[in-house]
């Protein structure tokens, strides 16, 4: 699974690098991809969304979603 998940974030940058948008995660189409075990489905979308992220960033792309809404949460580190 391990593989599988790089492969996905792999993808998910590949798919940045082409134009693609956060809306065309491959994942997000359950009548192609049927869904039979939630949590490893959930992995795949969010290694691609990752990837997606990553490769947005790299690029120096603006258009990324702020609200948190389709992205990780940040997270605080309390000392």
């Amino acid at each position: 699974m391990f593989e599988n998940l790089l492969e996905m974030q792999e993808r998910g940058a590949r798919d940045r690098a082409r134009g693609r948008s956060l809306a065309d995660n491959p994942m997000s189409k359950p009548d192609i991809l049927p869904i039979t075990d939630f949590q490893e489905w959930y992995s795949m979308f969010d290694a691609w969304r990752f990837g997606w992220s990553i490769e947005d960033a790299m690029a120096g792309h603006i258009n990324m979603p702020r609200d948190g809404g389709t992205l990780a949460q940040t997270y605080t580190r309390t000392v």
